[in-house]
């Protein structure tokens, strides 16, 4: 079995068909993940090399990989997307003034590049559109460090981005926000984290989300092709939240040319405080 590094680098153009990376560089996560290997077995607490090295593994296995992915994150089979592709690192409009684009670690569904950039986003122009965005956390929290609002914290930003993503005011039918973190935060008894305070919050009464996003007191985002829903409640009645993990990520990986490579580099490095 030859180095993970070396699979990566070998495999780039099978796994780039299906994988879009935005704002992230290929080669330098190749060699974060390099010199990962050349360590001994432990914690590799890198969220956006574990990120990327999910997007390779499902990557590669074309459709069915994305397909597969899909599944594991929105808990359902979603229609086939125009442009079939894992989305790494990628930025969609900001929904607020003041306030820049959010970082997406990871999308899925129908989506398309935004004219005249190279990591911008947009919702494609289809039939029955979807989205998934994807919140990805190893050991850091959700962050509450915004500029201009102290109240607003990432998991309420992140899911005002899915439900505000729209090409020129169409939005997606079906929203999903999925929440990624080590299975041992998913499991625990206590919490040491916001986000599992806000997961919870949120997914048990979605008006607390509204009462979140109306509270933020930065100006609504209007622009040539763009603005903000005029019924939020409605735009809500579409979201589906969910909580997965790296580690089902892992386990679940297709039969590819990486997947091996990639098995073991979870076994050997993924061993994070608390892994079962």
């Amino acid at each position: 079995m030859s180095s993970l590094a070396e699979a990566l680098k070998v495999h780039r153009d099978e796994i780039g068909r299906y994988l879009y990376v935005g704002y992230a560089i290929w080669d330098d996560l190749i060699a974060r993940a390099k010199r990962e290997e050349a360590k001994p077995p432990g914690d590799c607490p890198d969220e956006q090399l574990w990120t990327f090295l999910v997007g390779c593994g499902y990557a590669i296995a074309a459709e069915v990989g994305v397909a597969s992915l899909t599944e594991s994150l929105t808990g359902s089979r979603q229609a086939v997307p125009r442009n079939p592709k894992v989305w790494f690192e990628v930025l969609p409009v900001n929904t607020r003034r003041k306030e820049g684009e959010a970082h997406l670690d990871s999308a899925l569904g129908t989506i398309a590049v935004r004219e005249g950039t190279g990591a911008g986003i947009k919702l494609d122009d289809v039939e029955s559109p979807w989205v998934c965005f994807c919140e990805m956390k190893w050991y850091a929290d959700i962050a509450v460090s915004v500029a201009y609002d102290v109240h607003r914290n990432q998991l309420a930003r992140v899911i005002e981005s899915a439900l505000c993503f729209q090409d020129c005011g169409r939005y997606a039918d079906q929203v999903y926000v999925a929440l990624v973190t080590p299975a041992s935060f998913r499991a625990a008894r206590l919490k040491s984290r916001l986000y599992q305070y806000k997961f919870e919050e949120y997914n048990a009464n979605p008006a607390s989300l509204m009462a979140d996003l109306e509270a933020c007191i930065l100006a609504k985002n209007e622009q040539v092709g763009w603005s903000y829903p005029p019924d939020l409640a409605q735009r809500v009645a579409s979201l589906s939240l969910r909580w997965a993990t790296y580690d089902e990520l892992f386990e679940n990986l297709p039969h590819s040319a990486i997947a091996a490579e990639l098995k073991d580099f979870w076994s050997q490095h993924g061993r994070y405080q608390g892994r079962p």
